[in-house]
């Protein structure tokens, strides 16, 4: 964010990336404790399943997050 800012002279458009990087980290870190312990849970294979799923859910989250934060911002 600091980079961005620095870089363009935007402070809006710093915020937006910044915000939506830091929901993406949140999002991955919780997304990747929950899936394997519900795919547990439900007495699948969590070693398995739980990598393709945590990514596919975080890169979806992350799009969301980029374009929503800079749709609503921006």
């Amino acid at each position: 964010m600091l980079i961005v800012w620095i870089w363009r002279g935007e402070a809006l458009v710093a915020i937006s990336i910044g915000s939506s990087i830091a929901l993406t980290l949140v999002t991955a870190c919780v997304t990747g404790l929950s899936v394997p312990a519900l795919l547990h849970a439900l007495r699948l294979d969590p070693k398995i399943a739980a990598g393709p799923i945590t990514l596919a859910m975080t890169d979806i989250f992350t799009l969301l997050f980029s374009f929503g934060l800079a749709w609503w911002w921006l």
